[in-house]
């Protein structure tokens, strides 16, 4: 087997909840941010996903901590971030010459997100914040601040620069422990993503990097799911179960103060298992009965499954062609405090 086939890059993703303008045209009072990647990217051309990307070796620079001490936060006021139980792999890191894994990791998804839509998730410190644990995230805008977005995605290095010069440190503490997704073994290019979520009190200004990303959008969680039920867009698995998941809450206030709480609780790795059946293909995701002990990481074949055996517990998701997805949800409570998908009818 080809060595890389045996690797998953380290990357961090954002679900971002801002609230809106309440409309008796749905039930939300919030929309959740998705990005339509570009039709020439190597990896998942045209689909809409949350911002994200891959670890940079600059957002565990140590420096950071230089940058964080001088307004006051040292390596101790992020103790809350790691979580107490349910801790994903990914968030754990052995080199003392970095960062620890679960404050990179975060840095990284507020890098990644400035430079595809250019909202910079950060605190001035010019301004005496009167505590880090705020519900709502804070971020920064500007004419000056938009001209990093370019230099920020051509070099990682330079948000580094960039809070240096204009003050700024990551608001880390804004962003909540959501999930942590594998991609399947069967496809070559793989990602271990940690997913955090952020809210805010009001939608924040969009800038889009023409080169990645060809959309953006901002819609409830009904609307996602129809849109790409009706073929308007494409949303991959990950996306869709996790929108799904979010379609539990109508209220911003609600959803924000549970990201809030269940955040210490952690999440569990989601290392899909996926058979074909005469149906279609079944991702089959922890909790439910058919998910196995151990998945073996070298095995790229997809098992062909007649009909799936009865299950009393059911976590999985089906698919037929890119578009149409069906959650099925049986007997099923996640164990990291989560709530299951809220499932269409």
């Amino acid at each position: 087997m080809s060595t890389n086939l045996k690797i998953w890059r380290e990357s961090a993703s954002l679900i971002i909840a801002a609230k809106s303008n309440f409309s008796q045209s749905h039930l939300f009072n919030y929309k959740v941010l998705c990005l339509q990647r570009s039709g020439k990217s190597g990896i998942l051309p045209n689909v809409y996903v949350f911002p994200g990307g891959n670890i940079s070796k600059s957002d565990g620079n140590i420096r950071w901590l230089q940058i964080f001490e001088k307004f006051g936060h040292k390596l101790d006021s992020f103790k809350q971030l790691y979580p107490k139980e349910n801790i994903p792999p990914i968030l754990n890191n052995t080199d003392k010459n970095c960062l620890p894994r679960y404050l990179s990791l975060r840095i990284c998804a507020i890098r990644e997100t400035f430079e595809e839509c250019g909202i910079l998730i950060c605190k001035s410190g010019k301004v005496n914040y009167t505590h880090n644990s705020s519900t709502w995230a804070s971020y920064i805008g500007g004419h000056e601040i938009l001209k990093w977005q370019h230099r920020v995605h051509d070099n990682p290095n330079e948000f580094l620069n960039l809070c240096s010069q204009f003050e700024l440190y990551p608001d880390v503490w804004s962003l909540k422990n959501w999930s942590n997704w594998m991609t399947p073994p069967a496809i070559p290019i793989r990602f271990d993503t940690m997913f955090f979520f952020s809210t805010f009190n009001q939608m924040p200004d969009v800038h889009r990097e023409e080169n990645e990303i060809q959309n953006i959008k901002w819609a409830t969680p009904d609307e996602y799911i129809v849109l790409n039920s009706n073929e308007k867009i494409m949303l991959p698995v990950p996306q869709f179960y996790e929108i799904s998941r979010i379609r539990n809450f109508n209220d911003i206030n609600t959803l924000s103060e549970h990201t809030s709480k269940r955040s210490c609780y952690g999440c569990e790795k989601y290392f899909p298992y996926r058979v074909n059946s005469k149906e279609g293909l079944y991702t089959i995701f922890p909790g439910d009965d058919m998910y196995p002990k151990s998945i073996d990481k070298e095995n790229i074949n997809v098992e062909f499954i007649k009909e799936l055996p009865i299950c009393q517990v059911q976590n999985r998701l089906l698919m037929n062609g890119d578009y149409h997805k069906k959650i099925f949800i049986k007997n099923f409570t996640p164990k990291d405090k989560h709530l299951p998908p809220l499932i269409s009818t």
